[in-house]
């Protein structure tokens, strides 16, 4: 399988379910508040740290990965790249139990 190949599976295990692509949205949801709170209003809460647990404990590993930028872009860059091998992960488990199911139904 070609590297573009490849590529294209892994999105499909984290695009083609409903619970991954629920997932993705929650999160996506939850930071671009998390970033209108922070830029427009300026409110003093934690309210960041919603999609930060929500996308644990890979957003920890591409946080620190990422911590040589100066900025608020390594908080963001986490959250995306773990929402996205967390959605992956989940679109792995659908498949799996999916084809348990079908091959549990289909008589021997």
């Amino acid at each position: 399988m070609s590297p573009t190949g490849r590529g294209r599976a892994l999105l499909a295990l984290a695009w083609n379910n409903r619970l991954s692509r629920g997932y993705l949205c929650l999160v996506e949801f939850l930071a671009c508040y998390a970033l209108f709170e922070d830029v427009y209003l300026r409110a003093d809460t934690m309210f960041y740290v919603v999609p930060m647990l929500l996308t644990a404990p890979t957003n920890f590993l591409f946080t620190v990965a990422f911590a040589w930028i100066p900025t608020d872009a390594p908080f963001y860059l986490g959250l995306a790249l773990g929402a996205l091998v967390n959605a992956i992960a989940l679109g792995a488990l659908v498949r799996t139990v999916r084809r348990r199911r079908t091959s549990a139904a289909t008589p021997v």
